[in-house]
């Protein structure tokens, strides 16, 4: 599901796991086998579920080359349920183009060059002895920021502003007496004293003047032309570390497959060869993410480090190594102590006095070209044709299959890069689609006229929508004769047998045909208690359909505080819960498959509220950080009116040491302090505040 822009609040969620006795299936090789599945929907479940949200898949994000591995493992498993899968041009795929982010253009046009001009003439012999030009080519040196959106050529006389920074409030100016009105900057990342929790722009927490698009304000303010970014020591050893992280990752996935290959028989060939090309496209990226690490050991950030321009007038802003800046600054004229770099950080930081100086005789010419970047990825569509007088009418059930892979976009586990796996979002969904697609080929059977049922799993959901919205811009079957569209996104986490529903007003019948497929369950595990919400509009790939006229169903079990986290694994599901919503979705197409009247389309409110599990609040938001030492610790960025944590006193800057006897670091340890608590219990949470620890009893109240 695509991210909601809503303060996120803690909030406790009751975790179903696998049931006592029960193994889990092996997800094994990422070759799978359409005719290993058994026909039974909760077996079916577990594996699909095991599998799409595996470590394999890396999260399944669509900048991911393992996406496509996800949609030919769709297509399989929908040929091995007896659907057309040769419905676009003889495949199951329709290929979308998602935008990905933007990328650095040609190395010829992302470059800066610096030129030293000779000061003495009778030292010409010697000039010409050594380079007077340093060089920063592109990735190993430099890069483009997307923070400056402005392209083309700039040469100009050339600057070192410190952090470029002016604030008033703290009796700091890095512009106070030099004019860089034309020039190019040199602007370091962060604050002075920014590793010094005693610092005077507020300790290890940042202000809004260590922002990019801050810093970019100022120059552009006094004139500058471009900005060159130098990274500080303490981000480029974390960056150096998260890139590490990835690689580990990959090459611990690589093992896994070659131990998968050791164990293969002989006759294997093609699941040998298989193995073989996935390892080829692990080697294939640590080889790439070994040249981002050297350039991250060098302090060169990447591309969208800075985040996106702001709107107006910009210059283009670049990321360079911090030794070539080491270099450029300790050649210049007048450095006569000739420092380093880390020598002009350290005498802002131990004085608290502005460095800026005009570098004379340097020019810097700089060169940036930046593109958008797109690929490919497909939804991927399996059809159970029609029969009789409905057979040219279609009904439609989706659940998006892509998630946000190793975090970045989507995320809401900031800097956090580590698999999302996506479980319930919505590894949940597309097994459910799948496993009706078994139950309403059996259902329809001996049906003499009933409508066609197109199953999609969509990709690019949590872009935006992409992959429903290009459907309905190219339908496979004409929407006119589209009569229903029926939702999966996020059906893995049933609490108190609540099913949400949206929809139930999107046509004069939806709600009446909710309600009979409900009751057909009375006798097979259960009606639900249901919620039903009658607006059709919502963040999820229902609402492209119905925008464009097409009554829609969405069964949803509710966001929890894994959502959108590393954290929404497996372990997770509530199979039993999830084979009754399969078993409702079934008998919900199936009545709409086979009524001789379609549903007639209603509007509805665009007003929408996505519905919490039933919870415990805290009602914070929480950032992570680290200290100088590496250690990291969580604070308290923003209290929710009204809410527990203010109510009990807590405060907008604290930092959360300990929950109960649970130790907090990192805003995960609160999530798992919360697991198991009720509204009205009471904790004692100790907060480190202005040096003291200050122990804060606290009622924790139901999410509203």
């Amino acid at each position: 599901m695509i991210k909601l822009a809503s303060i996120f609040c803690i909030a406790l969620v009751v975790e179903v796991g696998v049931a006592r006795g029960e193994i889990p299936i092996n997800s094994g090789s990422i070759q799978r086998e359409s005719e290993q599945f058994i026909p039974n929907a909760e077996v079916s479940l577990r594996s699909d579920i095991q599998y799409l949200a595996s470590e394999e898949l890396r999260g399944r994000s669509v900048a991911d080359d393992t996406i496509d591995v996800a949609a030919d493992y769709i297509s399989g498993r929908m040929s091995g349920v007896g659907l057309d899968t040769t419905m676009i041009d003889g495949t199951a795929f329709q290929p979308v183009s998602i935008p990905i982010a933007v990328q650095a253009g040609e190395a010829s046009q992302n470059y800066v060059k610096f030129e030293f001009a000779s000061n003495d003439a009778s030292n010409a012999e010697l000039d010409q002895q050594k380079s007077n030009i340093i060089a920063a080519d592109l990735d190993r040196d430099m890069m483009p920021m997307t923070v400056g959106s402005a392209t083309g050529d700039v040469q100009a006389p050339l600057a070192f502003v410190g952090y470029g920074i002016t604030a008033p409030e703290f009796q700091y100016d890095d512009y106070a007496g030099i004019d860089v009105s034309g020039h190019v900057v040199i602007v370091l990342r962060k604050e002075p004293q920014a590793s010094d929790p005693d610092g005077r722009f507020n300790g290890v927490k940042h202000t809004r003047h260590a922002f990019f698009a801050t810093k970019m304000q100022q120059a552009m303010k006094r004139g500058a032309v471009a900005v060159i970014f130098v990274s500080d020591a303490e981000s480029t050893r974390r960056e150096v570390q998260q890139i590490q992280t990835r690689i580990d990752g990959e090459l611990s996935r690589k093992k896994r497959l070659n131990d998968q290959l050791q164990t293969l028989p002989t006759e294997a060939i093609n699941t040998r060869a298989a193995l073989l090309d996935k390892i080829a496209t692990i080697d294939s990226i640590v080889g790439g993410m070994e040249i981002k690490r050297s350039a991250a050991q060098s302090g060169v950030m990447e591309i969208s480090t800075a985040g996106s321009p702001a709107k107006g007038k910009n210059i283009p802003a670049i990321s360079v190594s911090r030794t070539l800046i080491s270099d450029l600054l300790q050649q210049t004229a007048n450095n006569t102590q000739a420092r380093t770099l880390v020598e002009f950080e350290s005498d802002i930081d131990s004085t608290f006095t502005p460095q800026s100086q005009i570098l004379d005789g340097v020019t810097a010419s700089v060169s940036v070209s930046i593109e958008p970047s797109s690929r490919v990825s497909n939804n991927v569509i399996g059809v159970l044709e029609g029969r009789g007088n409905l057979a040219d009418e279609t009904v439609i059930v989706g659940a998006h299959y892509d998630h946000v892979g190793m975090g970045g976009v989507g995320s809401l586990a900031p800097g956090t890069i580590a698999i999302h796996n996506g479980a319930d979002d919505n590894a949940s969904g597309t097994a459910a689609m799948l496993a009706a697609a078994a139950n309403i080929k059996t259902k329809l059977a001996d049906v003499t006229d009933h409508r066609r049922v197109m199953f999609i799993a969509f990709t690019g959901e949590e872009r935006g929508l992409l992959g429903s919205k290009f459907y309905v811009r190219n339908p496979r079957f004409p929407l006119e004769n589209t009569v229903a569209m029926i939702n999966l996104d996020m059906v893995g986490r049933l609490r108190d047998n609540e099913l949400t529903v949206y929809g139930t007003g999107s046509a004069n019948t939806m709600d009446d045909i909710v309600e009979r497929a409900n009751a057909s369950l009375a006798d097979n595990g259960g009606a639900f208690s249901l919620f039903k919400v009658p607006t059709g509009y919502g963040p999820s790939d229902h609402q492209s359909f119905y925008e464009v006229g097409v009554p829609v169903l969405f069964y949803f079990t509710g966001l929890h505080n894994d959502y959108h986290r590393p954290s929404d694994d497996f372990g997770k599901i509530d199979f039993g819960g999830l084979t009754r919503i399969t078993d409702i979705v079934t008998e919900s197409c199936r009545l709409i498959a086979i009524s001789p009247d379609r549903p007639r389309y209603v509007e509805t409110e665009k007003k929408f509220k996505m519905r919490w599990q039933k919870t415990a609040v805290l009602g914070v938001s929480l950032s992570d950080t680290e200290n100088e030492w590496g250690t990291p610790m969580v604070f308290v960025s923003a209290l929710k009116p009204g809410g527990p944590a203010i109510n009990a006193g807590i405060r907008e800057g604290d930092q959360l040491v300990q929950i109960g006897k649970d130790r907090v670091q990192r805003s995960g340890d609160v999530l798992s302090s919360l697991r198991g608590k009720r509204p009205g219990e009471k904790l004692e949470i100790r907060v480190l505040r202005d040096g003291n620890v200050i122990v804060i009893p606290v009622n924790l109240a139901e999410r509203d």
